[in-house]
């Protein structure tokens, strides 16, 4: 193999690396800041949800505090006064 052919196996080998490890950490950086946004947007719904479940169970061993309308059943008169 000459010189010349040798030299161009090694430019194509630099194309062949990674174009700039900076890109890859910020990358990293970036999916890691959106994987823990992620997770704590869960963990919020997950209180939500979990609060109104406890105000739900509130309302219904308490239903003189009052009943929102949906809660009632039509014409069984628990929301009534």
């Amino acid at each position: 193999m000459s010189s010349g052919a040798r030299r161009d196996l090694d430019r194509d080998s630099d194309r062949t690396a990674a174009p700039d490890p900076g890109r890859r950490r910020t990358a990293k950086s970036v999916l890691r800041v959106v994987l823990w946004l992620a997770a704590l947007a869960a963990v919020a719904f997950t209180v939500v949800v979990v609060y109104g479940f406890i105000r739900l169970d509130h309302d219904i061993d308490h239903p003189q505090d009052g009943f929102s309308g949906w809660q009632c059943a039509s014409q069984s008169g628990t929301c009534d006064p």
